[in-house]
């Protein structure tokens, strides 16, 4: 998969998907660890894929039994709202977690079915439009939704490394490939 298939995946989990054991290097600084009573709750996470025009959006919920659900939603491409975006992708992942110093494992064990969303009163339209671009960002459209369609390998999950913990929130970094990404999540409880 190219890099722009790796973003795609990688946004959708803590936005949904992701590519198989990832580990990543991150750097911690000045951060005690999280423990895994503090990580245990509902949890809103935001991860920008900028290179790829990526936003994912995640509803975590991290149980005491070592499972989670994730509501993801991946907004394609990025605009200042949300809802200015072109094209949406939302859907129910679950599995299980680890907590290991500050980094947080998730394996995917079920994914629910991609719901694909085209924001037709977006006022981003016109300018596609304009520019003559409808046909590339249609195509785009098809190849994230083919790639967020597709079957979790059996060993999928995704490694963050936490690179500051507060109470009620956390950041992260997620390595795709080569590239490395920022993430917060707020306590949503």
């Amino acid at each position: 998969r190219n890099a722009f298939l790796l973003a795609a995946i990688g946004a959708a989990m803590i936005s949904g998907c992701s590519t198989a054991n990832q580990q990543t290097n991150a750097k911690v600084e000045n951060t005690e660890n999280m423990t895994r009573e503090q990580l245990v709750g509902k949890w809103s996470c935001t991860t920008t894929y900028p290179d790829q025009s990526l936003r994912a959006f995640d509803d975590m919920d991290i149980k005491h039994d070592g499972t989670f659900t994730d509501t993801s939603n991946i907004y394609f491409p990025i605009q200042k709202k949300s809802r200015d975006s072109l094209f949406s992708y939302g859907r129910v992942l679950t599995g299980s977690w680890a907590l290991d110093g500050n980094k947080i494992t998730y394996l995917f064990l079920t994914q629910g079915k991609v719901l694909h969303r085209e924001h037709m009163n977006s006022p981003l339209w016109e300018k596609v439009k304009e520019d003559k671009q409808e046909e590339v960002i249609r195509s785009t459209d098809k190849i994230i939704y083919k790639i967020l369609s597709e079957p979790y390998a059996k060993d999928e999950s995704i490694t963050l490394s936490m690179t500051m913990a507060l109470p009620g929130m956390f950041t992260y970094d997620q390595t795709l490939g080569d590239k490395t990404y920022d993430g917060i999540c707020m306590r949503n409880e």
